[in-house]
C-alpha cells in the first residue's frame, strides 16, 4: 500500500487509484480535509470532507476501499497538522 502526507492542498495522483483511507490531524477543532476523485475541486468529484478534534489523530477507513477514476486530490482545509493518505494504483 502507498502513502503519502501532506500539509497543503495537492494532487496525490492523477491517475487512477485505490483509496484505503487517511488519517487527519488537527492542530484545532473543526480541522478538515476534503478528498476528491480526481485532480482538482473544480473538475473533481468530491468524495466527503473529514474534520477532526484538536490535537487528535482521526483514522478513516474505506470498507471496501474507494476506486478513484481520475486520480485523488487532498484540500487541505484550516487547522491541520498533517494528514497521510493510504492508496494504491489501480
Amino acid at each position: 500500500m502507498a502513502w503519502t502526507t501532506t500539509t497543503v492542498d495537492t494532487i496525490i495522483t492523477n491517475a487512477a487509484a485505490v483509496l484505503h483511507g487517511l488519517v487527519l490531524l488537527a492542530s484545532a477543532d473543526g480541522g478538515d480535509v476534503t478528498l476528491y476523485d480526481g485532480t482538482d475541486p473544480a473538475g473533481g468529484r468530491k468524495i466527503a470532507t473529514f474534520k477532526s478534534t484538536a490535537n487528535k489523530s482521526k483514522p478513516i477507513h474505506f470498507r471496501p476501499p474507494l476506486l478513484c477514476e481520475r486520480g485523488i486530490y487532498v484540500d487541505v482545509g484550516s487547522s491541520v497538522n498533517e494528514v497521510l493518505i493510504h492508496w494504491d494504483p489501480a
